[in-house]
């Protein structure tokens, strides 16, 4: 695992850095250090599958692959796999076993492992389900990299959960399918003693109700079983067994959807994870509390501790399954750590494309292919990608009406709406500022065309309040051999309506207070603000202004750097800021500081110096995460994406559970 820590800057060394014709404002605080984690993905996107550490190796098995809710003999898998987490970058593969989903795979003592029921289908794609539990207990011996057969549970199992306390091998939850997936529910709980040879099963005192999708954890010497579901539905309870208890008592309610949930212990608390994304921490007391939130809420994956950290692995979530293994720090670090994820790029495009987020989705429109003439008409691309991150994958998926660049783009209704404004790009063979209008429907993965604005601008911004849009800003660029001019100073704002089924820009009654171009917007409530830019010519544009949609008056707002195309986004009550550069005179210097704003605090330095290029790169807010996007690699084949968490206080809900 390669990572890279970067030492704290002073205030003062910080501000020696700032370009002259900027201050920092009192408001702002130390600024903290950072550093990049690499995490590999697992080798496929998997749910209900069985998953353990053990000697620095961490084992997955079987589970569920391909879409959800087909369940066939293509589809569950014994495939068996290791990691070893020192290294971190290659999957070795192990003997394989039976195809199950919903088994358990934990560690014993003596670092062998033991691999507990789960179901398998024996029907062919397109027929009626046949799904099966099955008894099978196995042991894998990882020095001779065997399996072999344990002593079979006393009945089959499946959607169930194991773990081992102390010597013991417990099993509990599930239920049992004969060929259809209408189950038998299972109450008893079973303990077999791991020293004995052949295992013999014994009854633990059983559950007084029906549940499986569960997890089920050793906290010291309690056994805890918590969420899942029953005959009368979706379950946040947990039940706990004490020592030598003769039944099940309640504990704290999860805070949170528990179906599919995992759970592990470290030291003095037990963890786990619900489904809108929090991961919640129990001493014992009367209560859970928050720790963090996953970037991905998913469900019927695994959580596995290692050191100071918990790794989620796989399951579901909004969009499918997943391969993604999220890092969750459990203890408070002393700095902000990146995420670092290559994904193979479907195309040459190294720049200024335009960005939409929809849950685990991207979708990435045009830009410029990075060659040395970057305003030759081959140089303008007209792709459309789907990047997964889910997958990690991303495929070209469409072609837009022409080649475009710095197209200025907004979504609303959740995602489900989109529309994508002007840009420079190929007109008639020509490279010239558009006035299009283009509207993504990404459930369907279609491009329609709206009325064209009514003067061509690029380098601009469009944003949604409350049922409008609005464009503000931008230029009309023409590129030539020196670079190019700009004209009009676009101070008109276009207004139109987001309810429409044609929304239609037209001249609104508010005007820019400055000229602005290659700047940053972001709207925090019923305010608007555009940071940084360009005036006239490359002239800063200035400070910041605030615009308040419920006044319709603007303010001004100083920025602690005069930012030239700054990247703006927004989570909680906070509007982050970063990505740009300065200039002096045509000269363009990057800017690594990433900041925050709000009307309690003001700014806050948060980094001083982030730990990669910032070049060309664009920050979208990824519900509590900021994401950084870059696909200037030098290799030019791989997008790569960067992910952190700048505030743990603050949580965005989305449940993985969407359907």
């Amino acid at each position: 695992m390669r990572t890279t820590l970067l030492p704290a800057l002073t205030m003062a060394a910080m501000a020696a850095l700032l370009p002259a014709q900027t201050a920092v404002p009192a408001a702002a605080t130390q600024p903290t250090t950072c550093r990049i984690v690499h995490h590999p993905a697992l080798p496929r996107a998997i749910t209900s599958f069985g998953a353990c550490c053990s000697g620095g190796w961490l084992y997955v098995f079987g589970g569920h692959v391909g879409r959800e809710h087909r369940h066939t003999c293509e589809n569950v898998v014994g495939t068996f796999q290791r990691l070893n987490l020192a290294d971190g970058t290659t999957w070795q593969s192990l003997p394989d076993g039976p195809a199950l989903q919903g088994t358990a795979l934990v560690a014993g003592p003596d670092g062998r492992l033991w691999r507990v029921g789960g179901m398998t289908a024996r029907n062919a794609p397109g027929s009626t389900p046949d799904l099966h539990s099955t008894s099978s207990v196995a042991r894998f011996d990882p020095v001779r990299e065997a399996w072999e057969e344990g002593t079979p549970l006393p009945e089959p199992r499946s959607s169930h959960d194991a773990v081992v306390v102390g010597h013991r091998l417990v099993v509990c939850g599930g239920w049992t399918l004969a060929g259809s997936d209408e189950g038998q529910w299972l109450r008893t709980v079973w303990s077999a003693d791991l020293r004995e040879t052949p295992l013999t099963w014994t009854a633990l005192p059983p559950l007084d109700h029906d549940r499986r999708a569960v997890a089920l954890a050793a906290f010291g010497e309690r056994l805890v079983l918590l969420g899942g579901i029953g005959p009368d539905g979706l379950t946040s309870t947990v039940r706990v067994l004490e020592p030598g208890a003769g039944e099940w008592t309640s504990g704290p309610e999860l805070p949170g959807g528990a179906f599919g949930t995992a759970a592990a212990a470290v030291g003095e608390r037990l963890f786990a994870t619900v489904a809108e994304g929090r991961v919640v921490a129990w001493d014992g007391g009367a209560a859970w509390t928050d720790v963090a939130q996953l970037a991905m809420p998913r469900f019927f994956h695994r959580l596995i501790p290692v050191g100071d950290t918990l790794l989620a692995l796989g399951g579901a979530g909004r969009g499918g399954h997943t391969r993604s293994i999220e890092p969750v720090a459990i203890t408070t670090l002393p700095r902000l750590e990146f995420t670092e994820i290559t994904i193979p790029s479907p195309g040459r495009v190294a720049c200024r494309q335009a960005l939409l987020l929809q849950g685990n989705t991207l979708f990435a429109f045009g830009g410029n292919r990075g060659g040395a003439d970057r305003f030759a008409p081959d140089q303008f691309a007209d792709d459309v990608w789907r990047v997964d991150l889910l997958t990690q994958s991303a495929a070209r998926i469409g072609t837009l009406p022409m080649p475009v660049q710095s197209m200025a783009a907004t979504a609303w209704n959740a995602g489900a709406d989109n529309v994508l404004i002007g840009g420079l790009g190929v007109a008639e063979g020509q490279v010239r500022t558009l006035p299009r209008v283009l509207r993504w429907n990404a459930q369907r993965g279609q491009i329609g065309e709206l009325a064209d604005v009514p003067t061509p601008r690029t380098q601009g911004q469009v944003v949604h309040h409350a049922g409008e849009l609005w464009l503000l800003g931008g230029t009309d660029f023409v590129p030539d051999p020196d670079g190019g001019t700009t004209t009009d100073d676009m101070r008109t704002v276009f207004v139109a309506n987001a309810a429409s089924e044609h929304p239609a820009f037209v001249a609104a009654d508010v005007a820019l207070p400055r000229a602005r171009r290659s700047f940053g917007a972001a709207v925090l409530g019923d305010e608007l603000l555009l940071i940084g830019g360009l005036a006239g010519g490359f002239a800063p544009a200035g400070p910041g202004d605030v615009f308040d949609f419920t006044t319709r008056r603007w303010t001004e707002l100083e920025t602690p750097v005069a930012w030239v195309s700054p990247e703006t986004a927004v989570i909680g009550r906070r509007v982050y800021v970063a990505c740009g550069g300065t200039m002096r005179g045509q000269r363009f210097t990057e800017d690594r500081s990433l900041w925050s704003w709000s009307r309690d605090e003001g700014w806050r330095l948060v980094v001083a110096d982030l730990p990669f290029p910032v070049r060309h790169v664009q920050m979208l807010a990824w519900r509590n995460r900021l994401l950084f996007w870059s696909t200037n690699d030098p290799r030019g084949d791989r997008i790569v994406i960067r992910t952190v968490e700048p505030d743990r206080r603050v949580f965005v809900a989305e449940s993985a559970m969407h359907r």
